[in-house]
């Protein structure tokens, strides 16, 4: 971003992933000891809760067919053919084994529809086996998968031989600061007029309270000038290394990545660290003028920052 120009914000998201759920997160009534029957009436040997623990176990379980779930049993040695029965078509192990590849198949999916700017630079391919290791050391613990991608992220963090990996991983952090933003609670947010209240002899001890969904990530890489360009459909090839700055925010239901310069990074980050105005003003004296400067800070007040004054 030129720094003779105030800042310019681009939309990061699409309104509509706000009402979306990939699964429902309603809590569930706890469940009552029972017992169930197979299809041919005989009892099965666990209660129901034993019996959806079994089959979550069973399902999330690494590795492949046949081998991975021929040789499937719980803690107490309850064979797959105990528990189902097989079909005209499929044996008992087969069926159980479309629900384990599904699920692979659907957390694979739920992470390329939260890194899919990431999912492009590795190439799908590769996208899948990174995410299948992720899976397998991180399976899903809980009913809802819009916070999922967190193990992804994590997973970039650790090192490896995978190729790129210190980019993807600032890349992969832009992502899922979109994702958080989507799913934040709305904060509440500075009202301008607030500050107009304020005499002139007193803003250089204002200090602000950030919003919670605001996220600022500082890059080697440009990765929200690579992330515009891949939304863009311009195909980006791997940029050379480039510090940049980015912050993601949300304005009512939309999305928005703004990029900041050295200076107005250092300005904006030194506000949400909690310095005071005057203070956080200090290091810019005679490099910015003062109306530049209220250009920056409208923006960022319009924009919902800060949730209120400290």
């Amino acid at each position: 971003m030129s720094t003779t120009s105030g800042p310019l914000a681009e939309e990061g998201g699409n309104t509509e992933l706000l009402a979306t759920e990939r699964v429902s997160a309603s809590r569930v009534a706890p469940l009552q000891a029972t017992r169930t029957r197979t299809r041919q009436g005989a009892a099965a040997p666990l209660p129901l809760a034993e019996l959806q623990a079994w089959f979550f176990e069973a399902v999330s379980a690494p590795g492949t067919l046949p081998a991975g779930l021929r040789s499937l049993r719980t803690a107490t040695g309850v064979p797959v053919e105990a528990v189902l029965t097989g079909g005209p078509a499929l044996s008992a192990r087969d069926r159980l084994g479309v629900y384990h590849f599904a699920y692979r198949a659907r957390l694979i999916d739920a992470l390329a529809d939260d890194f899919p700017a990431v999912r492009y630079a590795m190439g799908a391919p590769a996208f899948a086996r990174f995410a299948d290791r992720v899976i397998t050391r991180h399976p899903s613990r809980t009913p809802n998968l819009n916070r999922y991608g967190a193990v992804f992220v994590e997973a970039l963090s650790t090192p490896s031989r995978l190729p790129h990996r210190a980019f993807l991983l600032d890349l992969a952090r832009l992502e899922w600061a979109l994702v958080e933003a989507i799913h934040a609670p709305p904060p509440p947010r500075l009202d301008p007029a607030e500050l107009g209240r304020i005499p002139p002899e007193g803003w250089g001890e204002l200090r602000f309270v950030p919003n919670p969904a605001l996220r600022i990530l500082a890059s080697r890489w440009p990765v929200n000038r690579y992330l515009s360009a891949w939304r863009r459909e311009q195909e980006p090839t791997l940029p050379a290394r480039e510090r940049s700055a980015t912050v993601v925010y949300r304005v009512d239901f939309t999305l928005w990545r703004m990029d900041l310069s050295p200076m107005t990074h250092g300005l904006l980050q030194a506000l949400l660290d909690g310095e005071s105005l005057g203070s956080a003003l200090a290091p810019l004296e005679g490099r910015a003028g003062a109306d530049r400067v209220m250009e920056w800070f409208s923006a960022w007040v319009r924009g919902g920052f800060f949730a209120r004054l400290a």
